[in-house]
């Protein structure tokens, strides 16, 4: 079943292209600013964030680093995890006609969620990188591997999307809660917060939430003017967590996707 699933996302790549592309054109139909819209809420928010805790609370980064590059490269790659984690969630759901009328490959779905996803992303890391030469960080070849961190979220989501997105065709509950854990997960992850704000003997725990590892990853190498990679053993048990999320995602998605025509 899983190697099934995973063959036809190889065999329908053309089409999630496609109907990634379609999904960013739908949802800027009739409206004057277009692209624009996906940008306006995460720079408020990073607005406001900014000045309470960098004006406000007088927060700095740590090491030293800049705070509005610190909290951006933080926020950025989380914006692209919660976003699209919603999307991807309700996306199976979103298509019913699609599912209930036609025989489709209804695993590709999360994946159009992400590909679209991933057009925005790609224009917050631009900006990035204009912090980054405006603070005058020292550009360096390796910070282009953040292209790494990229991909570990993608993986993760990948694993999470058919997980959730299954789930939700039968329990309709699972976007209303995914949101509040998602909220939850964003005030424990050190986005706005410094990891050395919590006590030494509790900073362990920070190991164990796996975005911490790609916030970190991608601030290891965007913000400081020497590199920082996480611990080998911190992406060891990273990759383990996605692994498992992500054989879990593909053999729920697999035994449940028989049954979505009937239900929905």
């Amino acid at each position: 079943m899983i190697i099934r699933v995973l063959s036809s996302v190889y065999h329908y790549q053309a089409m999630i292209y496609a109907l990634a592309w379609r999904d960013l054109q739908s949802r800027y139909v009739g409206t004057l600013g277009g692209i624009l819209w996906t940008f306006a809420h995460p720079l408020a928010v990073i607005t406001v964030f900014y000045f309470v805790f960098a004006v406000g609370f007088r927060s700095q980064g740590t090491n030293g680093a800049p705070f509005l590059l610190w909290f951006v490269c933080g926020i950025v790659p989380w914006f692209f995890f919660n976003e699209t984690l919603l999307a991807a969630t309700d996306s199976i759901t979103r298509h019913a006609h699609l599912i209930k009328k036609t025989v489709f490959p209804s695993e590709i779905l999360p994946l159009v969620s992400i590909a679209a996803g991933l057009v925005p992303h790609s224009i917050f890391l631009l900006i990035v990188a204009g912090l980054v030469a405006w603070f005058q960080v020292p550009f360096s070849v390796e910070r282009l591997l953040v292209v790494y961190f990229l991909l570990c979220t993608c993986l993760l989501l990948v694993g999470l999307s058919w997980l959730l997105s299954a789930i939700q065709v039968f329990y309709r509950d699972v976007s209303h809660a995914l949101s509040i854990v998602l909220n939850l997960l964003f005030w424990t992850t050190p986005i706005v917060w410094s990891p050395d704000m919590i006590p030494e003997g509790y900073r362990e725990l920070l190991f164990c939430n796996p975005i911490y590892y790609l916030v970190e990853g991608y601030r290891g190498l965007l913000v400081f003017h020497e590199t920082v990679w996480p611990s080998a053993g911190h992406t060891a048990y990273f990759w383990c967590v996605v692994t498992a999320v992500f054989l879990a995602g593909t053999y729920v998605f697999s035994r449940l996707k028989p049954e979505f025509a009937d239900v929905m």
